[in-house]
């Protein structure tokens, strides 16, 4: 079994710690970039990517026989010509769980409790004890996408007393969540109940432009919206005057419609703006972990059995 890694991310730990009798069953080569990969890719049964592969190593790929990404997301992937192949893709989902649900409770907390006005001050050396800070006992958070992340957060929200309110596509009640709602009739009422808004969609073609002008003018004034889906699930120019016009209290965002963000995007230079570099599901343990899927498919696929996070090429996700 013929196996090429293709990402920057360190595979070490993969490699090191791949159980025996697998080590004893495949061949693992592991490129940091395309270059140099070429040959191997002619003879690979199995490719790993980090979200993306270059369509000129998809030609060369004749005998590949299944994908896996380390990512969640697989937006930036051949969806239709792994279709066409009738080849597999297996993706990371279950792997941002823990990172992702702590760093959005870090973003509303450092909204409420003022974190960047302190820290500013700090600098700027002012010593100001009647500063106000709020809570998020009480508040209401409303997630959109309430799939294991979303339930990871609902969670540890209602350590905080919180109320939440959660939709996906059906409507049924998922743990952790106060009331689960669907369809565009339950997005409204999430928009316009909510204090706190976090969006952990998938980007598909469905979910491209998600929530628009409309729905950013449902929401309270004093709302805080959370982007750690990806950044075309929002009309981004909306957002940015939904913003500038005191429609919307703030955003956290760390996605965005053009990444790297251009110098010259408003966002760079609003106050009510948190703005982070797409690392929400950055961890240190991220390799350890999407290791554990790699495996676990590795071994269903030469033995037959079932695999997990098998992606539905049709719909994305």
């Amino acid at each position: 079994m013929n196996i090429v890694a293709i990402t920057g991310m360190d595979l070490t730990v993969m490699q090191e710690q791949m159980p025996q009798d697998l080590k004893e069953r495949c061949q693992f080569h592991w490129f940091q970039s395309s270059n140099g990969a070429e040959e191997h890719v002619a003879e690979a049964d199995v490719i790993i990517t980090a979200g993306r592969i270059n369509p000129d190593l998809m030609k060369l790929a004749s005998k590949l026989k299944w994908m896996q990404t380390l990512s969640a997301g697989v937006d930036k992937l051949p969806l239709q010509e792994l279709a066409e192949r009738d080849i597999p893709l297996t993706n990371a989902r279950g792997v941002h769980t823990i990172q992702m649900s702590e760093f959005t409770l870090s973003l509303m907390l450092q909204w409420v409790r003022k974190a960047n006005l302190l820290h500013e001050q700090k600098l700027n050396k002012i010593w100001n004890h009647e500063i106000q800070v709020g809570e998020l006992h009480g508040k209401t958070l409303g997630i959109i996408g309430a799939g294991a992340i979303g339930e990871a957060v609902a969670r540890k929200a209602k350590a905080f007393d919180m109320k939440v309110i959660g939709l996906n596509r059906s409507g049924e009640p998922q743990p952790s969540f106060d009331s689960t709602v669907s369809g565009e009739e339950g997005l409204n009422a999430l928009l316009s109940q909510s204090d706190f808004i976090v969006l952990l969609l998938p980007s598909t073609a469905k979910t491209r432009g998600f929530i628009t002008k409309e729905h950013l003018a449902l929401m309270k004034p004093s709302a805080l919206l959370i982007n750690l889906a990806r950044g075309d699930v929002i009309d981004e120019a909306a957002l940015i005057t939904a913003l500038q016009e005191g429609k919307l209290a703030g955003a956290a965002l760390d996605v965005f419609e053009q990444e790297p963000l251009p110098a010259a995007s408003p966002l760079w230079q609003l106050d009510n703006v948190i703005l982070t570099p797409h690392i929400a599901g950055a961890s240190a343990h991220y390799t350890e972990r999407v290791s554990t899927i790699f495996y676990h498919n590795l071994r269903a696929f030469l033995d037959g059995g079932e695999m997990i996070n098998v992606v539905n090429l049709k719909e994305g996700y």
